[in-house]
């Protein structure tokens, strides 16, 4: 009789254990804000500024509802024994329209230099019945070190990501900063 008692309770705490886990994975990447009933182009015109206020803006599509940054070199801790890799930022603004309202999503990556060098190995279509006239850089083209550049997205910088759509909600209805 004791024993059925305990299975209901190691149950009861293994179903509670599992729910609580559910919800503590990795974030996603991004902050969302609904923005209210104010015009898409209005947004999407606030949306510039704000990114101009904290990046400057490679690319704005008012048609697809997004703003993308320049990357921007930060400064980070040191990730390895000797040192780090540089760091940067890119930041996206998307804008949707949701029904009556626009909902704005702000993204902020981190990301460091990998080391990783990228090459495209072509086939050689050569014959091995004379010398071989082709050297390695025939079919791997002279790069420059930007081209070699990966780059690793380590982390979202959450609180930046909150604190542009708090300007942008800020623009769009005209309040002033607490």
């Amino acid at each position: 009789m004791m024993r059925h008692g305990w299975d209901i309770r190691l149950a009861t705490i293994l179903l509670a254990a599992c729910a609580g886990a559910a919800g503590c994975g990795p974030r996603t990447p991004g902050e969302t804000r609904i923005l209210g009933p104010v015009p898409y182009e209005a947004a999407f015109a606030s949306g510039q500024e704000v990114m101009s206020q904290y990046f400057s803006v490679a690319e704005a599509d008012a048609e697809r509802g997004r703003i993308v940054s320049r990357p921007k070199h930060i400064e980070a801790d040191n990730d390895r024994i000797l040192g780090g890799s540089p760091a940067r930022q890119i930041a996206t603004l998307r804008l949707r329209r949701d029904g009556g309202d626009v909902v704005a999503q702000a993204t902020v990556q981190t990301q460091r230099q990998g080391q990783s060098v990228h090459r495209q190995r072509a086939v050689q279509d050569e014959n091995y019945d004379g010398a071989p006239n082709k050297s390695p850089s025939y079919y791997e083209a002279a790069t420059t070190p930007e081209q070699n550049e990966t780059w690793v997205t380590r982390s979202y910088d959450h609180a930046l990501e909150r604190k542009m759509l708090d300007d942008l909600f800020r623009r769009l209805h005209h309040q002033a900063a607490p």
